[in-house]
């Protein structure tokens, strides 16, 4: 697989879940109707560090194989690997949503993704080094 594809899909979906991370916290967090201003403001926070990873993502859309297309690639795979681990332990909770696993899957397929077509599109000068 292309990196281009992986890197617009991801930039994609990595948009639209800070928008509905920030748009309506309570639903996309499961939290009560009446959960406290202060919690929604607190989630608010890490969930913009989403935003980065989109641009991130879409600007290198189009980038030549180098140590920082490397590094974008190692980035994506460590975030979607902890964004999956903590969807499966937040999913396998007593009276968790079922809907959870979509993500743990989705999250997941994309840190699998990664690691594949970042392995195969890696820049030389890393191959070299890693040898």
């Amino acid at each position: 697989m292309k990196p281009k594809p992986l890197l617009v899909t991801t930039a994609t979906y990595w948009a639209l879940m800070g928008v509905l991370l920030q748009a309506v916290p309570v639903m996309a967090f499961g939290l009560d109707a009446n959960a406290p201003p202060s919690l929604i403001a607190n989630l608010r926070v890490p969930a913009s560090l989403v935003f980065p990873l989109a641009i991130l993502n879409w600007l290198s859309r189009n980038s030549d194989a180098s140590s920082a297309r490397d590094a974008i690639f190692l980035s994506n795979l460590t975030a979607f690997t902890l964004v999956g681990i903590g969807d499966l332990l937040v999913t396998i909770m007593p009276g968790a949503d079922p809907t959870g696993w979509l993500f743990v899957v989705l999250n997941l397929a994309f840190a699998a993704a990664f690691f594949v077509v970042g392995r195969v599109n890696m820049s030389s000068r890393v191959l070299r080094t890693a040898n």
